[in-house]
């Protein structure tokens, strides 16, 4: 008797430890991601089908985030800012629907089973395979705003949780556009600091 309950007690250590939730991860026409037409050019449209890519960075709910910003450089510099997240493997097509994605089932460990998390979504457009890749070469980068979703617990017994879907937490509003060059924000810090000595001498 006393094994069986060692095994039992085990278990469940296991379990919260290796503790899992799922999303589908998909998004919907209000939350249509977009992008400028060109680096010249601001006008937004839907990034099309097949040419970006977007991918999730989350963490357990609560976890102290700090947003994206272009002087942090890659997801190097963004994750290194934010301790606790986590730059999810998958990264997923716009596809069907030019600005949205259907990445499926993404199974994400978390505290508890089938807790909630926090997240951002994470994306570019053109070929490239990733956010710093796409950064270096000159593309479209976007972050979308925090949101916070629960996710379903597939090791619930006698039935497993289904899969959460995000579609209606998603912020609307993420938009892809180009970055400055390092030099032109080193430039921006510059004219900013010069102008606020300027206006304390006077």
């Amino acid at each position: 008797m006393k094994r069986i309950l060692t095994v039992v007690a085990l278990s469940a250590v296991a379990t919260s430890v290796f503790a899992q939730g799922t999303i589908n991860f998909k998004n919907q026409t209000s939350t249509a991601i977009k992008q400028w037409t060109s680096s010249t050019d601001q006008t937004l449209m839907n990034v099309p089908i097949n040419s970006g890519f977007v991918q999730l960075f989350w963490a357990n709910t609560g976890t102290a985030y700090t947003p994206w910003a272009p002087s942090m450089g890659g997801m190097t510099g963004f994750q290194a800012a934010n301790p606790g997240w986590t730059l999810d493997a998958n990264y997923k097509p716009f596809s069907p629907v030019p600005g949205l994605f259907n990445g499926g089932t993404l199974t994400l460990n978390t505290a508890t089973p089938g807790g909630s998390v926090d997240a951002v979504l994470v994306g570019w457009n053109g070929s490239a395979t990733s956010f710093d890749l796409a950064l270096a070469a000159g593309g479209f980068v976007g972050v979308s705003g925090k949101f916070t979703t629960a996710t379903g617990n597939p090791n619930a017994l006698p039935v497993p949780g289904s899969p959460v879907s995000i579609q209606s937490v998603i912020p609307a509003g993420m938009t892809l556009a180009p970055v400055p060059e390092p030099s032109t924000l080193a430039l921006a810090g510059l004219g900013a600091a010069a102008l606020l000595i300027f206006r304390r001498r006077k």
